[in-house]
């Protein structure tokens, strides 16, 4: 079956940082371990920009550029950060795109004849900075947005609505069967529409600056929070790629915008009759070294620099590994800088040298000399939390096999045995063997550029490969 994994969309109005950097690893991460097991031509991963937003006039005027040249920079911007941290994407979406446009107009159309969009008027709260429609359950004490701590504008309008009470029903039961992971972000929704229920919710903005406009209505826009989720339908909206929606779908998402993906979404879809994905993974948010990450505390990470220190490799891993994907944790240059020294270049750069060099030494790299190893019991537990989205346990069994392996060599000490063609000399070197193939294979998932260097030194079936250094010292 094929597998489509998608990030979010992201905002244009700042450069990527290490959180949007930790969502696209993540589905990167996800994709090449399916690429890897199926097929390429099996598996489809999607990113890109949402460019429709109000924030983006503001933006590209505070720099004094068109909105047209702002949007190119930016999301050139974004396209060369992935490019530098090795995220292997299939399609990067913008939706100023006019494939996007003929996709929503088309979808917004078929949601109005199946009754399903009706006008009505708004009177109520709107957020400008994360342009948001607002409850007054929703604001903070002080009746103000909880994300940006500023107070919403009061707005009286005409604008497109869609029935989303309507799914109410059918929405908590879709929650209920474990639609959104982690469960406790599920649990957030059921508690929100058991409690408050669901109102239908606005999908236009009348006379706003930057847009979609609606099929039937031009002096209205489509809101962003709209157009914006069926990029992930734009992306495949064309015959020879279609099938991939019927496959296993996986939105990879920030905890703070399950609302939009597994309410509004899903009852979109569901009325247009169309699949719904299989899965809304929900991750958590970092703190830098303890703090809130936010522009006013200078405290941003750009990824693009710490690629460009540690590698790319590095990077993905030590976020991967921080902690429990699905929940918040915290990351620092420290962390990442241990990770290097410690479990990639102190342990498995270590071990790799350590076992070709013998190889080489006692057998003149002549793997033919070597008995038969058993199966390297690590992979199949690897493939499992890897297909329960359970990054963090990967890296875990990634990294215990390492440490495992060198124990073994060192009290082993192969280098002290009188004779090397001894058995349990031979069967020490297979197993070695063994475990650095399985390691490469692991490592084509989570360090693809170091698994290149790594099959290189691991070379064919019959000899081993050239001596390469897998992760160079770093400078403090």
């Amino acid at each position: 079956m094929e597998h489509y994994f998608t990030t979010p969309i992201y905002y244009v109005n700042a450069a990527p940082h290490i959180g949007t950097a930790y969502t696209t690893l993540a589905a990167d991460t996800l994709a090449r371990y399916w690429r890897k097991k199926l097929g390429r031509e099996y598996v489809r991963f999607t990113t890109g920009t949402d460019e429709n937003s109000q924030k983006t006039l503001s933006a590209a005027a505070a720099k004094g550029q068109s909105v047209e040249e702002y949007l190119s920079e930016m999301a050139d911007e974004f396209v060369d950060c992935w490019g530098q941290l090795g995220i292997d994407y299939d399609d990067f979406i913008r939706t100023t795109e006019p494939r996007h446009e003929s996709t929503v107009q088309r979808l917004v159309t078929q949601l109005m004849e199946n009754g399903d969009v009706y006008l009505g008027d708004y009177e109520g709260m709107y957020c400008s900075r994360c342009e948001t429609f607002l409850k007054e359950s929703e604001l903070n004490e002080a009746g103000q947005c909880p994300d940006h701590l500023i107070a919403p504008e009061k707005i009286k309008e005409k604008n497109y609505f869609f029935r989303l009470s309507k799914y109410q029903d059918w929405l908590l039961e879709l929650l209920q069967g474990g639609f959104l992971k982690p469960e406790k972000r599920a649990n957030e929704l059921i508690s929100l529409i058991k409690n408050e229920g669901l109102d239908d919710i606005s999908i236009s903005r009348e006379g706003a600056e930057i847009g979609i406009a609606h099929p039937s209505d031009p002096n209205h826009k489509l809101y962003v929070w709209t157009e914006a989720l069926m990029n992930y339908y734009t992306s495949i909206d064309r015959p020879e790629l279609n099938h991939f929606w019927h496959g296993e779908v996986t939105h990879l998402v920030g905890k703070d915008i399950t609302r939009f993906h597994c309410l509004i979404w899903p009852a979109m879809l569901h009325s247009l009759g169309l699949p719904l994905p299989k899965q809304v993974f929900a991750h958590g948010f970092f703190t830098i070294n303890g703090q809130k990450m936010s522009k006013s505390l200078g405290n941003a990470v750009e990824p693009r620099a710490l690629a460009q220190k540690y590698g790319a490799d590095a990077l993905r891993i030590a976020l991967l590994s921080a902690f429990a994907f699905g929940n918040d944790g915290d990351f620092s240059e420290d962390h990442l800088a241990e990770v290097y020294r410690t479990k990639l270049a102190g342990g498995l750069g270590n071990l790799v040298n350590r076992v070709i060099t013998l190889i080489d030494k006692y057998y003149n790299g002549d793997k033919s000399t070597l008995p038969v190893a058993p199966a390297v019991i690590h992979v199949e537990a690897f493939g499992k939390h890897m297909e329960a989205l359970e990054l963090y346990r990967a890296c875990e069994v990634f990294f215990d096999l390492i440490d495992q392996t060198n124990k073994q060599l060192a009290d082993a000490e192969p280098w002290k045995a009188p004779d090397k063609q001894a058995p349990e000399v031979l069967a020490l070197f297979a197993g070695q063997l063994a475990t650095l193939e399985a390691l490469s294979d692991m490592a084509e998932v989570l360090l693809p550029e170091a698994a290149k260097r790594l099959k290189l030194m691991l070379g064919n079936a019959q000899k081993t490969g050239e001596r390469v250094i897998l992760f160079p010292q770093i400078e403090a």
